[in-house]
């Protein structure tokens, strides 16, 4: 691996000039990034995935949802089509992509959009549903649109590390892009944290004067089952330390959450895939077969919320039929540093409450 970045140097210099280039007419105005009237709430990065935009997201959703009319607009990643769609009651993943498909599940008075073209999309949600607050799933780097209020994420584990751009690395940007945010989070922080830690990370950052830094971190909650044979494991004592457990995903950074099941489940067997894995037949098959070959009575397939939206496709549901698939959901937090310090929901329902 450390080779192959080496031997990728070069073209991840090219890329990093490119990006660099490409802000820096941005910055100075000759290529335009267009604000809109409506309130809009962009959710970014400036690494390849991993760092929990879907989750915020839907934290934003589950803050905002009850006193606000509430747009969300993703590109759809991977999904099949192409152009302005709105999702509705027989949208799939294949049609609108697996987290825009994951927001539609859980929040039924959500309006869900994707669109490769953000202005257009935006554009069309002002006209056809006139929303409080637009929320914008991964934005960061699409400049041509400008956000009232721009959200970035960096992971915890990242912070004071060496990174490189892409190819060699997973920058999508050199690290001063942060310079746009308005608020940082820094995501998949520890449970425990004080504000010693949260004075070290600031350092690390060094951010602008007018920008808030906040600290989240994962919430797992209990398990769900995504198939009858699952449910019907439920009905009996279920204890889910008592089980193996074999789980795959098609994630970014799979590891916390393999470091979580560790501690709850008797035994972890694990199956990765790349992020937004599209899932054939033949997985299924593999896995079913690596479920078998497990020696246990008691054992169960465990997979991310996020991977679920894809199971539900009709070739590959049937296929699991015979095993008990369990699905994982996550909820985001947020610490509160200090008791004079202003939270997250503050900010944000400030921002959306002003004129």
């Amino acid at each position: 691996m450390f080779l192959l970045r080496v031997l990728l140097l070069p073209f991840a210099f090219l890329y990093g000039l490119i990006t660099k280039i490409r802000n820096l007419l941005f910055d100075v105005g000759i290529f335009k990034s267009k604000e809109y009237q409506t309130k809009s709430i962009s959710v970014g990065n400036i690494t390849v995935g991993g760092t929990g935009k879907s989750p915020h997201i839907e934290y934003l959703i589950n803050l905002l949802n009850e006193d606000f009319k509430l747009a969300t607009l993703s590109r759809g990643y991977q999904r099949k089509t192409k152009g302005y769609l709105v999702a509705n009651q027989k949208s799939t993943y294949a049609e609108i992509g697996d987290e825009p498909m994951q927001f539609h599940s859980k929040f039924n008075d959500v309006t869900v959009v994707v669109d490769e073209n953000r202005q257009r999309g935006i554009e069309n949600i002002e006209k056809d549903i006139q929303p409080d607050v637009i929320l914008l799933d991964d934005c960061y780097q699409h400049r041509w649109v400008k956000p009232q209020l721009n959200i970035l994420l960096l992971d915890y584990a990242t912070i004071g590390k060496n990174q490189f751009m892409l190819p060699s690395g997973e920058l999508r940007e050199w690290k001063s892009g942060k310079k746009r945010a308005h608020l940082i989070v820094i995501t998949k922080s520890p449970k425990l944290h004080s504000p010693i830690e949260s004075r070290r990370i600031s350092g690390l950052i060094k951010p602008l004067k007018t920008q808030n830094i906040f600290f989240s971190y994962i919430d797992y909650k209990s398990i769900k089952p995504f198939n009858y044979n699952a449910k019907d494991l439920l009905k009996n004592d279920f204890e889910l330390k008592n089980f193996k457990t074999l789980v795959f995903a098609g994630i970014a950074k799979i590891t916390p959450l393999i470091d979580y099941l560790k501690q709850e489940s008797k035994e972890v067997i694990v199956n990765r895939f790349s992020d937004h894995h599209n899932f054939e037949p033949i997985d299924m098959v593999r896995i079913t077969k690596q479920f078998n070959e497990i020696i246990s009575s008691k054992k169960i397939v465990i997979t991310t919320e996020k991977d679920a939206m894809r199971l539900k496709d009709q070739r590959l549901f049937p296929l699991l039929e015979d095993i008990p698939v369990f699905y994982l959901p996550i909820e985001i937090k947020f610490h509160k540093v200090g008791e004079e310090e202003i939270t997250f929901d503050q900010t944000i329902l400030e921002y959306v409450q002003s004129n």
